[in-house]
């Protein structure tokens, strides 16, 4: 029992030195990430989860409140016969909580997964980290969010180590975070060093372009940036495993 002990006692140790991910989840209400986030959670002994950001994308949005009327060419709402948009929200209901909910699910299971691993985060520590991003519309970076500024002083802070940029949804709060850091530094002497920072440190993972910002800012102004196209690679489907995986075999 003394030998057995020990090996608990020297595998918990071993667990508690190794390196995890730095990770900040973007994700729409989209039943697959829904889905996915309670795996993560699952999984969330094996990364430091940074952020968990409601995010918008082409199939999720929840418009302004202010009866704002929005819509995009070749989107669901307007292929074939159907004439739906310009609509004021699209496919976001009211009250919209789903990340919330599931950090609620996860309070409740919290102490059995303890029992396996200490290095499950708490779950006020979870509920810490949630954001709203930038939801309004689809592709939508004009303004700072919560999301975008979690995202933002994560690149910036002087932690070591990349950090894992999971995009289950759109990339518009990433896109609004690097424009912010964009915007506040470009100008000063410190800007090429801060480039190079955050190049180097961001690592994008996600499943589709879904809301056209990876095209038309994050790829023309921060190249450096990597970029991993998750849906490509062998069971890309799913969103929290593969990230995971992913990101603790860099």
């Amino acid at each position: 029992m003394i030998v057995a002990a020990t090996l608990v006692s020297a595998q918990s140790q071993s667990s508690d030195q190794r390196v995890r991910p730095r990770t900040i989840v973007t994700t729409d209400p989209e039943l697959d990430d829904s889905n996915s986030l309670v795996r993560f959670l699952l999984y969330s002994n094996e990364v430091e989860t940074e952020g968990l950001i409601y995010a918008s994308s082409q199939f999720h949005w929840r418009g302004d409140g202010k009866g704002t009327r929005f819509s995009m060419p070749d989107r669901e709402y307007s292929r074939g016969d159907a004439n739906l948009c310009p609509c004021t929200s699209w496919r976001w209901k009211p009250g919209e909580r789903y990340i919330d909910d599931a950090v609620e699910i996860y309070a409740r299971v919290y102490p059995n997964l303890r029992v396996h691993d200490r290095n499950y985060p708490t779950p006020a520590l979870l509920r810490s980290k949630i954001r709203e991003g930038n939801v309004e519309f689809e592709g939508d970076i004009s303004k700072d969010t919560p999301g975008s500024d979690l995202i933002k002083d994560v690149l910036l802070d002087n932690k070591p180590g990349p950090v894992y940029l999971l995009a289950w949804g759109g990339q518009s709060t990433i896109a609004r975070a690097l424009k912010s850091i964009r915007q506040q530094y470009e100008a000063s002497p410190d800007w090429p060093t801060i480039l190079e920072k955050v190049s180097r440190k961001a690592i994008i993972q996600a499943f589709g372009d879904q809301d056209g910002t990876n095209a038309s800012y994050i790829k023309p102004d921060w190249p450096g940036i990597a970029f991993r196209q998750m849906s490509r690679r062998p069971g890309g489907t799913a969103h929290a495993v593969s990230c995971v995986r992913s990101s603790r075999s860099t």
